[in-house]
Protein backbone atom coordinates (compact mmCIF):
# COMPACT_ATOMS: atom_id res chain seq x y z
CA UNK A 1 0.00 0.00 0.00
CA UNK A 2 1.29 3.12 -0.91
CA UNK A 3 1.95 6.28 1.61
CA UNK A 4 0.19 9.71 0.57
CA UNK A 5 2.27 12.04 -1.37
CA UNK A 6 3.70 14.82 1.30
CA UNK A 7 2.01 18.06 0.86
CA UNK A 8 4.35 20.56 -0.78
CA UNK A 9 4.86 23.47 2.13
CA UNK A 10 6.73 27.00 0.33
CA UNK A 11 8.26 29.17 3.47
CA UNK A 12 9.37 32.40 2.86
CA UNK A 13 11.94 34.30 5.15
CA UNK A 14 13.76 31.22 5.62
CA UNK A 15 16.47 32.22 7.46
CA UNK A 16 14.38 34.04 10.30
CA UNK A 17 14.19 31.95 13.79
CA UNK A 18 10.19 31.90 13.05
CA UNK A 19 10.42 30.39 9.61
CA UNK A 20 13.19 27.59 10.99
CA UNK A 21 10.96 26.66 14.16
CA UNK A 22 7.48 26.66 11.00
CA UNK A 23 9.69 24.34 8.87
CA UNK A 24 11.16 21.96 11.03
CA UNK A 25 7.55 21.47 12.67
CA UNK A 26 5.79 21.06 9.06
CA UNK A 27 8.65 18.57 7.79
CA UNK A 28 8.30 15.07 6.37
CA UNK A 29 6.71 12.72 6.59
CA UNK A 30 3.26 14.82 5.98
CA UNK A 31 4.95 17.92 4.40
CA UNK A 32 7.64 18.68 1.91
CA UNK A 33 9.15 21.71 3.50
CA UNK A 34 11.15 24.15 0.92
CA UNK A 35 12.73 27.19 2.30
CA UNK A 36 13.16 30.52 0.52
CA UNK A 37 15.25 33.66 1.49
CA UNK A 38 16.78 36.40 0.24
CA UNK A 39 20.27 35.14 0.99
CA UNK A 40 20.22 32.23 -1.29
CA UNK A 41 22.74 29.22 -0.63
CA UNK A 42 23.07 26.50 2.04
CA UNK A 43 19.47 24.67 1.75
CA UNK A 44 17.80 27.96 1.10
CA UNK A 45 16.20 28.86 -2.46
CA UNK A 46 16.42 32.32 -3.60
CA UNK A 47 13.16 34.53 -2.54
CA UNK A 48 12.79 36.15 -5.83
CA UNK A 49 11.69 32.51 -6.77
CA UNK A 50 9.07 31.29 -5.12
CA UNK A 51 7.16 33.22 -7.78
CA UNK A 52 7.92 31.03 -10.39
CA UNK A 53 4.73 29.29 -11.85
CA UNK A 54 5.92 25.92 -11.90
CA UNK A 55 7.35 26.52 -8.27
CA UNK A 56 3.82 27.88 -7.06
CA UNK A 57 1.26 25.53 -8.92
CA UNK A 58 3.29 22.51 -7.02
CA UNK A 59 2.76 23.98 -3.70
CA UNK A 60 -0.04 23.60 -1.67
CA UNK A 61 0.66 26.53 1.25
CA UNK A 62 3.02 29.33 0.96
CA UNK A 63 3.52 30.58 4.21
CA UNK A 64 4.71 34.06 3.76
CA UNK A 65 7.09 35.36 6.77
CA UNK A 66 9.78 37.07 5.00
CA UNK A 67 10.47 40.72 6.14
CA UNK A 68 13.01 42.96 6.51
CA UNK A 69 12.12 44.96 9.96
CA UNK A 70 11.16 44.45 13.80
CA UNK A 71 9.36 47.28 15.13
CA UNK A 72 12.51 48.92 16.70
CA UNK A 73 14.28 48.58 13.08
CA UNK A 74 11.09 49.77 10.96
CA UNK A 75 11.78 53.31 13.16
CA UNK A 76 15.29 53.69 12.35
CA UNK A 77 14.93 53.05 8.39
CA UNK A 78 11.78 54.78 7.97
CA UNK A 79 10.01 53.35 4.46
CA UNK A 80 12.31 50.51 4.06
CA UNK A 81 8.71 48.37 3.93
CA UNK A 82 7.77 49.88 1.31
CA UNK A 83 11.29 49.40 -0.79
CA UNK A 84 12.36 45.95 0.44
CA UNK A 85 8.65 44.13 1.70
CA UNK A 86 5.71 45.23 -0.09
CA UNK A 87 6.91 44.79 -3.64
CA UNK A 88 8.12 41.25 -2.81
CA UNK A 89 4.63 40.65 -1.80
CA UNK A 90 3.07 41.96 -5.03
CA UNK A 91 4.92 40.23 -7.00
CA UNK A 92 4.09 37.12 -5.55
CA UNK A 93 0.24 37.56 -5.44
CA UNK A 94 0.31 38.72 -9.43
CA UNK A 95 2.30 35.28 -9.54
CA UNK A 96 -0.63 33.85 -7.60
CA UNK A 97 -3.34 35.53 -9.69
CA UNK A 98 -1.91 34.24 -12.69
CA UNK A 99 -2.29 30.60 -12.24
CA UNK A 100 -5.37 28.87 -12.91
CA UNK A 101 -7.76 28.64 -9.91
CA UNK A 102 -7.37 24.74 -9.26
CA UNK A 103 -3.80 25.46 -9.14
CA UNK A 104 -3.28 28.37 -6.42
CA UNK A 105 -1.43 26.97 -3.18
CA UNK A 106 -2.96 28.71 0.04
CA UNK A 107 -1.56 31.77 0.47
CA UNK A 108 -1.02 32.42 4.95
CA UNK A 109 0.43 35.84 5.79
CA UNK A 110 2.37 36.38 9.32
CA UNK A 111 1.08 39.82 9.96
CA UNK A 112 1.61 41.16 13.60
CA UNK A 113 -1.27 41.56 16.64
CA UNK A 114 -0.10 44.32 18.64
CA UNK A 115 1.28 46.55 16.41
CA UNK A 116 -1.63 46.00 13.89
CA UNK A 117 -4.40 46.82 16.04
CA UNK A 118 -2.67 49.49 18.51
CA UNK A 119 -3.54 49.50 21.97
CA UNK A 120 -6.45 48.13 22.94
CA UNK A 121 -10.21 49.23 22.84
CA UNK A 122 -10.61 48.71 26.43
CA UNK A 123 -11.37 44.87 25.72
CA UNK A 124 -9.24 42.14 23.54
CA UNK A 125 -9.06 43.35 19.91
CA UNK A 126 -11.55 41.15 17.62
CA UNK A 127 -10.70 40.65 14.05
CA UNK A 128 -13.22 42.80 12.71
CA UNK A 129 -11.74 45.82 14.86
CA UNK A 130 -10.46 48.78 12.98
CA UNK A 131 -6.92 48.97 13.30
CA UNK A 132 -5.21 52.04 14.65
CA UNK A 133 -1.16 50.88 14.32
CA UNK A 134 1.28 53.80 15.91
CA UNK A 135 4.34 52.49 14.58
CA UNK A 136 5.62 52.54 11.05
CA UNK A 137 6.19 48.74 11.34
CA UNK A 138 2.37 48.21 12.12
CA UNK A 139 1.25 50.62 9.37
CA UNK A 140 3.27 48.70 7.23
CA UNK A 141 1.64 45.41 8.24
CA UNK A 142 -1.48 46.71 7.58
CA UNK A 143 -0.93 47.68 3.87
CA UNK A 144 0.33 44.21 3.18
CA UNK A 145 -2.81 42.65 4.96
CA UNK A 146 -4.64 45.14 2.59
CA UNK A 147 -3.19 44.11 -0.69
CA UNK A 148 -3.80 40.79 0.54
CA UNK A 149 -7.44 41.60 1.18
CA UNK A 150 -8.06 43.22 -1.91
CA UNK A 151 -6.37 40.78 -4.32
CA UNK A 152 -8.20 37.90 -2.27
CA UNK A 153 -11.40 39.87 -3.26
CA UNK A 154 -10.95 40.56 -6.41
CA UNK A 155 -9.11 37.61 -7.63
CA UNK A 156 -10.39 34.88 -5.60
CA UNK A 157 -7.15 33.62 -3.75
CA UNK A 158 -7.38 31.33 -1.01
CA UNK A 159 -5.58 33.70 1.72
CA UNK A 160 -5.14 33.73 5.47
CA UNK A 161 -3.82 36.43 7.21
CA UNK A 162 -2.73 36.01 11.22
CA UNK A 163 -2.26 38.50 13.63
CA UNK A 164 0.19 37.09 15.99
CA UNK A 165 0.45 38.09 19.10
CA UNK A 166 4.14 37.90 21.13
CA UNK A 167 5.60 34.23 20.52
CA UNK A 168 8.36 32.88 23.19
CA UNK A 169 10.11 29.86 24.51
CA UNK A 170 12.96 29.38 21.72
CA UNK A 171 16.50 31.35 21.64
CA UNK A 172 16.66 35.00 20.58
CA UNK A 173 19.79 36.87 20.15
CA UNK A 174 21.45 38.60 22.92
CA UNK A 175 21.59 41.95 20.38
CA UNK A 176 17.54 41.67 19.23
CA UNK A 177 15.37 44.52 20.40
CA UNK A 178 12.46 42.42 20.92
CA UNK A 179 11.82 39.17 23.00
CA UNK A 180 10.99 40.58 26.79
CA UNK A 181 10.96 37.07 28.44
CA UNK A 182 14.24 35.59 26.95
CA UNK A 183 16.00 39.01 27.61
CA UNK A 184 15.01 39.13 31.60
CA UNK A 185 15.95 35.20 32.02
CA UNK A 186 19.13 36.28 30.29
CA UNK A 187 19.32 39.24 32.53
CA UNK A 188 18.97 36.98 35.52
CA UNK A 189 21.09 34.06 35.10
CA UNK A 190 24.03 36.71 34.26
CA UNK A 191 23.26 39.09 36.92
CA UNK A 192 23.35 41.91 34.18
CA UNK A 193 20.69 44.90 34.28
CA UNK A 194 17.66 44.82 32.28
CA UNK A 195 16.36 47.52 30.36
CA UNK A 196 12.96 48.23 30.39
CA UNK A 197 11.25 50.85 27.97
CA UNK A 198 8.60 52.50 30.42
CA UNK A 199 7.83 51.40 34.07
CA UNK A 200 6.96 47.81 33.31
CA UNK A 201 3.05 48.63 33.21
CA UNK A 202 3.01 48.10 29.17
CA UNK A 203 0.91 44.79 29.09
CA UNK A 204 1.35 42.23 26.27
CA UNK A 205 -0.27 39.14 24.99
CA UNK A 206 2.87 36.56 24.71
CA UNK A 207 2.32 32.78 23.43
CA UNK A 208 4.66 29.49 23.92
CA UNK A 209 5.84 28.84 20.24
CA UNK A 210 4.61 25.53 20.67
CA UNK A 211 1.31 26.64 20.76
CA UNK A 212 1.62 28.90 18.30
CA UNK A 213 2.60 26.03 15.96
CA UNK A 214 -0.22 24.09 16.28
CA UNK A 215 -2.37 27.24 15.68
CA UNK A 216 -0.73 27.54 12.17
CA UNK A 217 -1.04 23.37 12.07
CA UNK A 218 -4.67 23.80 12.47
CA UNK A 219 -5.28 26.48 10.26
CA UNK A 220 -2.69 25.20 7.50
CA UNK A 221 -4.00 21.68 7.61
CA UNK A 222 -7.91 22.61 7.37
CA UNK A 223 -6.98 25.54 4.75
CA UNK A 224 -8.74 28.01 6.48
CA UNK A 225 -9.49 31.75 4.82
CA UNK A 226 -9.42 35.18 6.37
CA UNK A 227 -7.69 37.01 9.47
CA UNK A 228 -6.97 35.23 12.35
CA UNK A 229 -5.47 36.35 15.81
CA UNK A 230 -3.46 33.74 17.08
CA UNK A 231 -2.52 34.25 20.71
CA UNK A 232 -3.02 33.01 24.26
CA UNK A 233 -6.10 35.42 24.29
CA UNK A 234 -4.55 36.67 28.02
CA UNK A 235 -2.18 39.57 28.89
CA UNK A 236 0.62 40.26 31.25
CA UNK A 237 2.33 43.25 32.63
CA UNK A 238 6.42 43.00 31.78
CA UNK A 239 6.35 43.29 35.89
CA UNK A 240 4.41 39.96 36.00
CA UNK A 241 7.16 38.54 33.72
CA UNK A 242 10.00 39.58 35.77
CA UNK A 243 8.10 37.96 38.62
CA UNK A 244 7.87 34.67 36.85
CA UNK A 245 11.25 34.98 35.77
CA UNK A 246 12.76 35.90 39.75
CA UNK A 247 10.83 32.54 40.74
CA UNK A 248 12.23 30.47 38.03
CA UNK A 249 15.68 31.33 38.30
CA UNK A 250 15.74 31.90 42.25
CA UNK A 251 17.44 35.05 41.27
CA UNK A 252 16.83 39.17 41.37
CA UNK A 253 16.35 40.92 38.01
CA UNK A 254 17.36 44.19 38.51
CA UNK A 255 16.16 46.74 35.75
CA UNK A 256 16.68 50.09 34.55
CA UNK A 257 14.63 52.48 32.76
CA UNK A 258 14.28 54.18 29.59
CA UNK A 259 11.10 56.38 28.54
CA UNK A 260 8.67 54.10 26.33
CA UNK A 261 8.83 54.70 22.47
CA UNK A 262 6.14 56.68 21.24
CA UNK A 263 5.23 53.55 18.67
CA UNK A 264 5.22 50.96 21.42
CA UNK A 265 2.10 49.67 22.32
CA UNK A 266 1.01 49.76 25.47
CA UNK A 267 -1.75 47.82 26.27
CA UNK A 268 -2.03 45.18 23.47
CA UNK A 269 -4.59 42.08 24.48
CA UNK A 270 -5.76 39.77 21.83
CA UNK A 271 -9.14 38.00 21.23
CA UNK A 272 -8.70 34.26 20.19
CA UNK A 273 -12.32 33.71 20.00
CA UNK A 274 -12.68 32.95 15.95
CA UNK A 275 -9.34 30.63 15.93
CA UNK A 276 -11.18 28.45 19.00
CA UNK A 277 -14.47 28.52 17.45
CA UNK A 278 -13.11 27.56 13.97
CA UNK A 279 -10.93 24.88 14.97
CA UNK A 280 -11.10 23.51 18.42
CA UNK A 281 -7.49 24.67 19.20
CA UNK A 282 -6.34 25.96 22.85
CA UNK A 283 -3.70 26.90 23.95
CA UNK A 284 -1.71 24.58 26.13
CA UNK A 285 0.79 26.17 28.09
CA UNK A 286 0.70 28.53 30.52
CA UNK A 287 2.78 31.82 31.40
CA UNK A 288 3.96 30.66 34.23
CA UNK A 289 5.27 26.97 32.71
CA UNK A 290 6.36 29.10 29.29
CA UNK A 291 8.87 30.71 31.53
CA UNK A 292 9.67 27.42 33.48
CA UNK A 293 10.66 25.78 30.30
CA UNK A 294 12.00 28.89 28.83
CA UNK A 295 14.02 28.94 32.03
CA UNK A 296 14.93 25.16 32.03
CA UNK A 297 15.88 25.56 28.23
CA UNK A 298 18.04 28.53 28.52
CA UNK A 299 20.31 26.95 31.58
CA UNK A 300 20.88 23.66 29.62
CA UNK A 301 22.17 25.57 26.59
Amino acid sequence: MSLPRPKSLLVTGGRGRLASLVADYFRAPAYEVALFSRGAGAGFQPLADVTQPAILSAADTVLHLAWSTLPATSEQTPGSEVQADLPVLEKILTALTALPENARPHFVFFSSGGAVYGNAPGRPSREDDACHPIGRYGQAKLAAEAMIINAAARHGLPCTILRISNPYGYPVPRGRVQGIIPHAIRAAVESQPLTLWGDGHARKDFIYYTDFLSAVAEIVDRRLTGVFNICAGESHTVHEIIRLVEDHTHRQVSTRTTPAPTWDVQDSRLDNTRLVQATGWRPQVTLDEGVRRSTAGFLDQ
